[in-house]
């Protein structure tokens, strides 16, 4: 299918424009914001500008699409090429207009779903030549992506839902990279423990059946419960204290100066490093080594230090309706004084 109908001349333009996307791209790809304040940029009107420029590509790439199946439409091919040149550099030109004070978070949502567009635009237009244009492996092990023009049209979808701003990014961040994690990491454990008490009576059983060997065993032996549910009372205490940050810090921030752009964007990454201790505390009641306890104390401090800092950085600008629950936490982390400095409000 990929030459088709599709004169020489034709398909060195589509390579050609499949090569200025692939520029873009990972030009795009690089990009980390402007230095300093840009007063001329707003969230506000960047979303539906960059909306309506999506909506002008996905109809373009629509009618190239069309244009290049048989019989092709040469003619066609040639006139609609440079307008999504164009289109394309006006929409990175639109999202280097981003500064950092906007938000890490929302930068790297916002420069995601550009590039995610130029991949599956390249890829597009590769299936319809027989010269194919690479793109850096760097760039797709990031954003994955599959060479059909139905994932062009989720992406150009997907520029159309950018968050707002970087609350929005940080909220959606939060949600899919830690209170869903460690959500579920914390009813796992308790399905495993729940699962141990019975253990014991059913060995014997398990080891008569044909089909005990065909099943993974998740549940944790019944010398390790004790300590489970020690571990079991702390992924609580983190998954209250995620999901409190989530409503009360993320959620309820209603300004966004420069001060709390930054204090969002740090809850994210110290929330993901609290999601990565929960997962790695859980795993170690099912090591088989002599060792699990030696690690999962260690785990278990670790954990406790990823709490306390998050409690801490929470603690700065969460509304004062909300500051003794986090000091209640903070204290029952045991980090009032040891791993809890001092918050000038």
């Amino acid at each position: 299918m990929a030459s088709d109908g599709i004169d020489a001349s034709t398909q060195k333009l589509l390579h050609s424009t499949a090569l200025n996307i692939n520029v873009l791209l990972n030009h795009l790809h690089r990009f980390e914001g402007l230095d300093g304040k840009q007063p001329e940029f707003s969230a506000s009107s960047f979303k539906p500008a960059i909306k309506d420029l999506a909506a002008a590509i996905d109809k373009e790439v629509t009618y190239l699409i069309i244009a290049c199946k048989p019989p092709a439409r040469n003619t066609d091919v040639e006139t609609l090429c440079p307008k999504i040149n164009a289109g394309f550099f006006q929409l990175v030109k639109q999202i280097e207009h981003i500064p950092k004070s906007a938000g890490r978070a929302y930068l790297q949502a916002v420069r995601k779903a550009g590039c995610q567009s130029l991949i599956a635009a390249v890829s597009l237009i590769n299936s319809f030549i027989d010269d194919k244009v690479d793109m850096e492996q760097g760039v797709l092990g990031e954003l994955a992506f599959m060479p059909r023009s139905g994932v062009f049209w989720e992406h150009c979808k997907a520029l159309s839902q950018i968050p707002a701003d970087n609350r929005g990014a940080v909220a959606l961040g939060w949600t899919s990279s830690v209170g869903n994690l460690v959500k579920d990491a914390t009813s796992e454990l308790s399905e495993s423990l729940d699962g141990a008490k019975d253990s014991n009576g059913a060995a014997e059983e398990d080891e008569l059946s044909d089909d005990s060997m065909d099943e993974f065993d998740a549940d944790i032996p019944a010398d390790r419960v004790e300590e489970g549910r020690k571990i079991e009372k702390l992924l609580q205490i983190a998954k209250h204290t995620c999901d409190k940050v989530a409503l009360r810090c993320i959620r309820d921030c209603a300004q966004l100066d420069e001060e709390r752009v930054v204090w969002l964007d740090g809850l994210l990454e110290q929330g993901k490093q609290v999601a990565q201790n929960v997962d790695d505390l859980a795993a170690s009641l099912f090591m088989e080594e002599t060792s699990w306890k030696e690690c999962a104390d260690l785990e278990s401090e670790k954990l406790r230090r990823s709490l306390a800092e998050l409690v801490t950085l929470a603690i700065t600008f969460v509304d004062d309706t909300h500051l003794a629950w986090f000091e209640h936490c903070r204290k029952q982390l045991g980090a009032a004084q040891e791993n809890a400095a001092e918050v000038v409000r």
